[in-house]
């Protein structure tokens, strides 16, 4: 099991005693004081004493990331005073001579900011020659840059050679999380409502909380959603829900990269549960499955992956049933000659027309660029057009799926076709689901017309996908109910 150490960078006593409280209450295990500003005479005696966590000292240079400018002396003379208040372990790089007199937990340290070096498990023996524990925290740009920890975290036995490794940067930013199932004895934290000690790093109550990193290990199940981007997703509080009401010891982790397959590779796969893939990677990971399902050979794309008993990868898309699900939900009856038209042409576009044809509807796909999707509307007798607001004004449709990134918090703001206006009773659904309520669903319900949430679609095909890594399918109104609950949907 692994602990969560929240840090913070410290300049004033009662500020640092609050923010220690706040780090106690949303579940840090250890408080990390950075010295680099705290005066160099200042007393460390009555703070220490009123932190009711164990803590542990650390004070970075420019060089490492930090802000300290004084003197070599000067520094190890606050870890003195440190030790006399009684701290419980210190954060030294390698390069520090200076050991501490007392029986304290040693932390070696070595910050990269230009990439992950080459001799990575030379680098972690000499850390711990030097340390009771090795820590390795190196920038990354992409998680797939932080493949090479992964592999040296899988390599280290927990017991003889107890290393921290992860990489520091927004988009890597779940390797503090994957660093605690793969091995690592602690991970580093924020605290909520004060700024980052390190780039990519996650506030306590979410490790603590949401992703239950204290009880990670290494016989955790492995879940996640891979995409570029992925970290706003809602993926990871839908499904930690979902699969811990199922009783597994199971995490699942937004996987922002843009190398999928490079990613997958340096996974224990084993281990891993299942998949959510999301844009730009549904189509391009349909020829990593070997097996795949009707809805997602239909669609020519995937959005969960899964693992048969022989260890082979099965694709799906449980997109299809999702936007079926929420035009039923939202009561569209089909007659006759009703048309639907699909607004985008990737893979979540695709699904939203199988969806639309398995509900009786004549579909049209319009989109920017249409070479894409041609061969797919030809193989399934859609209607392929351009892009314009006169296609869907010259034979109004029945239903319309928004099925592009605009109007989401993660892409641009706005909407796709601003002077377009559905008349009363077309039935709309906004695939986007952050925000609750994008600015064309609040058009839409102006004029009369049907909005249908993005998160009608969302947790439908949500709840097909904990059905395919868990057997069982979860109770969407739970989830549903869960989502509002915390504030994360209307």
């Amino acid at each position: 099991m692994a602990e969560v150490i929240a840090s913070l960078l410290v300049d004033d006593p009662h500020r640092a005693q609050r923010d220690a409280a706040r780090a106690a209450m949303t579940g840090a295990d250890w408080i990390e004081l950075r010295l680099d500003r705290w005066p160099i005479d200042a007393p460390l005696d009555e703070l220490v004493r009123a932190i009711q966590l164990p803590v542990l000292l650390s004070c970075r240079v420019p060089e490492d990331g930090g802000a300290y400018r004084g003197t070599l002396e000067d520094r190890r003379r606050m870890f003195e005073r440190g030790l006399d208040a009684g701290v419980r372990g210190i954060d030294l790089e390698l390069e520090e001579k200076w050991m501490p007199t007392r029986d304290v937990l040693v932390v070696r340290s070595h910050h990269d900011f230009k990439g992950i070096p080459d001799d990575l498990h030379d680098l972690r023996d000499r850390l711990l020659d030097a340390g009771d524990v090795a820590k390795i925290a190196c920038v990354a740009h992409d998680l797939a840059d932080a493949v090479p920890l992964f592999e040296l975290l899988a390599s280290s036995d927990p017991e003889r050679e107890p290393t921290v490794a992860f990489a520091m940067g927004e988009r890597a930013s779940a390797s503090r999380i994957l660093c605690c199932a793969l091995g690592s004895p602690f991970t580093y934290a924020s605290v909520p409502g004060t700024p980052e000690t390190a780039p990519g790093q996650i506030s306590s109550d979410l490790l603590a909380g949401l992703y239950h990193a204290r009880d990670l290990s290494s016989s955790t199940e492995l879940a996640g959603v891979l995409g570029d981007p992925a970290r706003h997703s809602l993926g990871p509080w839908l499904h930690n829900r979902a699969l811990r009401a199922a009783g597994r010891d199971a995490v699942y982790l937004p996987l922002e990269t843009s190398r999928p397959r490079e990613l997958l590779a340096a996974l224990p796969t084993r281990r891993l549960l299942g998949l959510s893939v999301t844009a730009p990677h549904k189509e391009s990971l349909l020829g990593f499955c070997h097996r795949r399902t009707s809805a997602a050979e239909a669609v020519g794309a995937v959005n969960t992956l899964t693992q048969d008993a022989h260890g082979v990868w099965v694709g799906h898309n449980t997109d299809v049933h999702g936007v079926r699900a929420a035009f039923e939900r939202a009561g569209l009856a089909v007659e006759a000659g009703d048309t639907g038209c699909v607004l985008g042409g990737g893979g979540a576009a695709r699904a939203a027309a199988i969806a639309l044809r398995d509900l009786g509807l004549e579909v049209t796909i319009l989109a920017r660029s249409l070479d894409p999707i041609r061969e797919f509307a030809n193989r399934h007798g859609f209607v392929v057009g351009a892009l314009r607001t006169e296609r869907l004004v010259e034979r109004p449709p029945k239903a319309v799926v928004h099925a592009t990134p605009v109007g989401s918090a993660a892409g641009p703001s706005g909407r796709l076709l601003p002077d377009w206006t559905p008349p009363p009773g077309t039935f709309v659904l906004d695939m986007v689901y952050r925000p609750h309520e994008t600015v064309l669903l609040r058009d839409v319900a102006a004029a009369g017309a049907v909005p249908i949430p993005g998160i009608e679609m969302f947790l439908a095909q949500a709840a097909d996908q904990v059905g395919a890594f868990v057997g069982v399918r979860p109770d969407e109104a739970e989830l549903r109910n869960y989502l509002a609950g915390m504030g994360i949907v209307g």
